[in-house]
């Protein structure tokens, strides 16, 4: 990647810095009480049944119990959750759209492309962080491997007759990664989401693919795929025995995330609102346990703490995809 993408996330972060010093809390204008008074939409610009879209379905079911209003969750995917993102930064600033963003949409976008149809900071206002959760790296069990060091030495033997697929940064930066590390030579294949990818994973179209925890449980479950690394810094609770990824791409550790956002504008007694149903929901313990079986770590947080955790993550991401090797499209 070239010096510019990394020199644009900096800016971006220190924008988004000056930005949270700019919206420091103010006395409410009008009161939010009353709000909602019709069905709220909820953007994801990732497919159903994508991490993201379960935990915007969990949400969205208890913030719209709690207001007796629906909560209608919006599936956009593709590129790379540009598509999704930027419908939502166009929707009416009115408290009735948010966007359930991720380290995707929000942080390794602004290093993975030269020009987004968004801008992760002017475009959109923060509400809460609401998770995090590691990907796991799968094959095949066709592929005669059952450790990562074992995949690394048959894609070596085989070069250019292997192929793996991505769906998100989460997916992408670590297969530039392992590929980059331990200069392999294989067929990138980038599909809408990982789920896609997943299943012609499973099909053996492709034979290798990161996917977030929450997909890849019940394929491993089911003997579809085997699990060979996680790209959390250590071991998961819910496979235990996969190593991290680390053991063969030194010091690597990387983390899908996952917030929520309105449109620039949206009315601040709405947004503080809004930050209180999410609150309520991430922190209520059943949806920690629904959400837990699926391998998410929940973390609530105020507007402003959102704003420069995700300053932070552009520029952690963006050196993430410089050492992956990757060239911005």
């Amino acid at each position: 990647m070239n010096a510019s993408p990394l020199r644009r996330s900096l800016c971006l972060a220190a924008a988004a810095a000056g930005l949270l010093v700019a919206a420091a809390p103010a006395a409410l204008a009008q009161s939010a009480a009353a709000y909602p008074q019709r069905p709220v939409t909820f953007m994801v610009p990732f497919p159903a049944g994508s991490a993201t879209d379960q935990l915007a379905r969990v949400l969205g079911e208890h913030v719209g119990r709690a207001v007796g209003q629906a909560v209608i969750v919006e599936n956009r995917p593709g590129a790379n959750g540009g598509i999704g993102t930027a419908a939502a930064a166009k929707a009416p600033a009115d408290g009735y759209s948010f966007l359930i963003a991720t380290s995707t949409t929000h942080a390794a976008n602004a290093s993975l492309y030269r020009k987004l149809p968004y801008d992760p900071i002017k475009d959109f206002t923060p509400v809460s962080r609401l998770g995090e959760i590691p990907f796991v790296m799968l094959v095949n069990p066709q592929v005669p491997a059952d450790s990562a060091q074992k995949f690394v030495a048959h894609a070596r033997s085989q070069p250019e007759k292997l192929a793996w697929g991505s769906g998100s940064s989460g997916s992408l930066i670590p297969g530039h990664a392992l590929v980059a590390a331990n200069k392999l030579q294989m067929v990138h294949v980038p599909y809408k989401g990982v789920q896609p990818a997943v299943t012609d994973a499973i099909g053996g179209q492709i034979q290798l693919v990161f996917a977030d925890l929450a997909t890849a449980v019940p394929q491993i479950k089911a003997g579809k795929l085997r699990a060979l690394a996680v790209t959390s810094a250590s071991e998961h609770s819910m496979l235990p025995g996969v190593p991290p990824m680390s053991t063969v791409v030194p010091a690597f550790e990387m983390t899908a995330w996952f917030a929520m956002y309105a449109p620039a504008g949206t009315p601040e007694p709405v947004l503080r609102r809004m930050n209180l149903l999410v609150r309520a929901a991430l922190t209520d313990p059943a949806v920690q346990q629904k959400m837990a079986v699926s391998g998410f770590t929940l973390t609530p947080s105020t507007p402003a703490e959102l704003g420069l955790f995700a300053a932070k993550e552009t520029v952690k991401w963006a050196k993430a995809v410089n050492s992956a090797g990757i060239t911005p499209e």
